[in-house]
């Protein structure tokens, strides 16, 4: 019986050693035959894998394979026959090494479980081919139900504690096309990587995304109509953020559409991002860089309005609560005219919080009316449609969440010199230089201004400079100026204004003329000026509640008489109706040659002024009221042209001293003078005042009604 159990035991021992020598001579066929048999099953036979050499400690779990591929020489045959109705998606993997450690090795060869502690992938290079007849624009359930049976063959489980993959490629292509989607050196730890079939497989990406910390140098897509490119891009599934150092994007022109750095976007919701391509975020933070907006026009009742777009073909809808957006340049092309030079916006800086939804496509009067924001830059400049001026807009911050805008500076620069000016007219024009400085919007509806271009607002606060030029010499301009005056040419703003009350703060105000005469130029200004003017508006309702626009001033004329005016301006007028009243006065009367020796051809030689008063009313076509001048010991001289430069005329001055009067009131009698003025209807508002009351001070020093 002894013999007996010590033959056994020698016999069990020589299998057991046979078993062994057998296995260590043969393990790692046997390990690569039971690899190749199970993925050839779990594939249906359509894929096949190998690799070059291996090395086994079975005993520690631990496992390497060399130069390992997966792919599908059937399918591959397919794809460049055009012809592959069998499968929708053709894999060709190749990794240059996987090491497995910690393994459950009999289990794999049992074809149950995969079972390891870690799984390490050095630079693989996967290559995904839609092969399909009709190109997959994404994927679906079935895809990914496809995609999981692939994986796990006919292994129950697949799970590792810690997969780690270096320098690797994705690359994703339809048919024999080049590639249109391309992951490069990519670098990916995922941490408890589990597959089963308890699992619920709607997308199995999911699985991949929310336990991972992955990392890519660039990412390229190219489709039809850009080429985008992300470099630098880090996805951390546990803490939800993707971070970005750049992102750029080229049309089909291969200009540059979009150029971002720095972004990153925080708390996250995966699901929303993998199962229903939409973004879904607490945050969006960048540093800014290019943006390019369209602009494009769009028919909304028979009419045509601008509206400016943004592309966005990435995700079906987004969900931000907040964006902030550093430094950026934004360009805005017109869709009509896409060779033409873009507008462009510097330095722009936004940040919008509250955002309700920002949809694929969506114009960006949508995306701001739907949240809190605050917009700041450094101003843009244009010129104007008839070449003449170039408009600057200074520095801005334009907010939402207080209802304000300020912009540092608004100014409208002649391009030509006043002699070039002159030169290129036909007839007579007016000349302007406008810049308005340190300007305030209180109360502004910016829903309104975007949504629909409408410009409503409590208080507005500015200090203008506004300057004007006009050239006697030149051929009076026969067009009519009917209908032009300020309160009527509201009426032609296209859109919708309406400011409730405007306060200037030291302003001035400057009229400049060559006289048709002397050639000279004089000067007629307004310095100092400070004032508000109420209801400007072009608003039918808002007229209806009230049609008076109302100017109330004080300014110093011509820096050394203090003036104050009222100018009353109805809105819903059909005649130009007008009504403008003022006093000033206290000033040395010679302050005035500036304007009467280069336009009237006259010259004061001793006077004061004490006060000068006028009430006028008027339509388009006439003014009429009244104005009262008091002055004492004033003394003049006319003056006639000798070659280019003015001379006293002696025996003349000497009779128009003796003619006039040298004082108001005189001897007891105030002289107060009617105004009745007839429009030169090819002369502006402006000229019509100015006319009437310099008509009724003549009046008052000659006696006489000329002109």
């Amino acid at each position: 019986m002894k013999k007996t159990i010590i033959a056994v035991v020698v016999i069990i021992a020589s299998i057991l050693l046979a078993v062994f020598i057998y296995w260590q001579q043969h393990k790692k066929g046997i390990i690569k035959s039971t690899i190749e048999n199970a993925v050839s099953r779990g594939t249906d036979s359509l894929y096949f894998i190998h690799y070059d050499s291996s090395s086994i400690d079975e005993v520690n779990g631990n496992a390497s394979f060399f130069h390992v591929a997966l792919q599908s020489d059937s399918l591959q045959k397919q794809l460049l026959q055009f012809d592959t109705a069998s499968s929708a998606i053709v894999y060709h993997i190749l990794i240059d090494e996987v090491t497995i450690k910690g393994a459950d090795i009999p289990a794999l060869i049992s074809n149950n479980y995969v079972n390891a502690k870690l799984i390490r992938i050095i630079h693989p290079v996967v290559y995904i081919i839609s092969s399909g007849k009709k190109e997959k624009k994404s994927f679906s359930s079935e895809d990914s139900l496809a995609i999981y049976e692939k994986l796990l063959g006919k292994f129950k489980s697949i799970y590792a504690g810690e997969i780690m993959i270096e320098k690797g490629f994705v690359i994703f292509s339809y048919k024999s096309n080049e590639p249109h989607i391309a992951l490069k050196d990519i670098s990916v730890l995922l941490n408890n990587f589990r597959i089963d079939s308890s699992r619920n497989y709607q997308n199995i990406l999911s699985y991949f995304i929310k336990g991972v910390v992955a990392k890519v140098k660039e990412i390229s897509l190219n489709g039809a109509l850009n080429q985008t490119t992300f470099t630098d891009v880090e996805y951390n599934a546990t803490r939800r953020f993707i971070r970005l150092k750049k992102f750029q994007q080229k049309n089909n022109q291969h200009q540059v559409v979009f150029d971002i750095n720095n972004t990153s976007i925080n708390n996250i919701s995966t699901d929303s991002f993998i199962l229903n391509q939409q973004l879904k975020a607490e945050e969006l933070i960048s540093g800014g860089g290019i943006l390019t907006f369209y602009r494009k026009q769009s028919k909304k009742e028979n009419t045509y309005k601008d509206e400016i777009e943004i592309d966005n073909n990435y995700f079906d809808e987004a969900l931000l609560n907040n964006i902030t957006i550093g430094n950026t340049n934004i360009l805005i092309y017109d869709r009509a005219k896409p060779n033409e030079a873009p507008f462009i916006l510097k330095n722009i800086k936004f940040k919008a919080t509250d955002i309700q939804k920002l949809y694929s496509g969506t114009s960006i009067r949508n995306l701001i009316s739907r949240s809190n924001w605050a917009l700041s830059g450094d101003g843009f400049s244009f010129i104007s449609a008839n070449k003449r001026y170039k408009m600057n807009v200074g520095a801005f911050d334009i907010n939402n969440v207080n209802s304000s805008m300020h912009i540092s500076s608004f100014s409208v620069i002649p391009l030509l010199t006043e002699e070039a000016f002159s030169k290129s007219l036909r007839y007579q024009d007016d000349l302007f230089k406008l810049n308005f400085k340190n300007i305030e919007l209180k109360g502004i509806d910016t829903k309104l201004l975007i949504t629909q271009k409408r410009l409503e607002v409590e208080t507005a606060i500015l200090q203008p400079d506004i300057r004007a030029f006009n050239d006697r010499t030149v051929a009076p301009n026969p067009a009519s100026k009917v209908g032009k005056y300020p309160h009527q040419l509201l009426h032609n703003i296209s859109y919708p204004l309406n400011i409730k009350k405007v306060v200037i703060k030291n302003g001035y105000v400057a009229y400049k003329e060559r006289g048709a005469i002397s050639g000279q130029t004089g000067i007629v200004f307004f310095n100092k000026i400070n004032g508000t003017i109420v209801n400007l508006t072009n608003s039918k309702e808002e007229i209806s509640k009230n049609n008076l626009l109302v100017l109330n001033a004080r300014a110093l004329f011509m820096g050394v008489s203090d003036l104050k005016t009222t100018w009353k301006l109805p809105l819903n007028t059909s005649n130009g109706a007008f009504e403008v009243t003022g006093v000033g006065g206290g000033f040395d009367a010679k302050s005035l040659n500036k304007i009467t020796e280069p336009l009237g051809m006259l010259s004061i030689r001793n006077g004061r002024v004490d006060q000068i008063t006028f009430e006028l009313t008027g339509t388009d076509l006439m003014a009429k009221g009244t104005s009262t001048l008091l002055y004492e010991d004033l003394k003049i001289d006319l003056l006639k042209m000798d070659s280019t430069d003015t001379k006293k005329k002696g025996l003349m001055s000497f009779v128009a001293n003796v003619l006039i009067k040298d004082k108001n009131p005189q001897n007891g009698e105030l002289r107060k003078n009617e105004v009745n003025q007839e429009r030169d209807i090819n002369k502006s508002f402006f000229y019509l005042v100015w006319k009437s009351i310099f008509k009724a001070a003549k009046k008052t020093v000659t006696g006489k009604n000329t002109d």
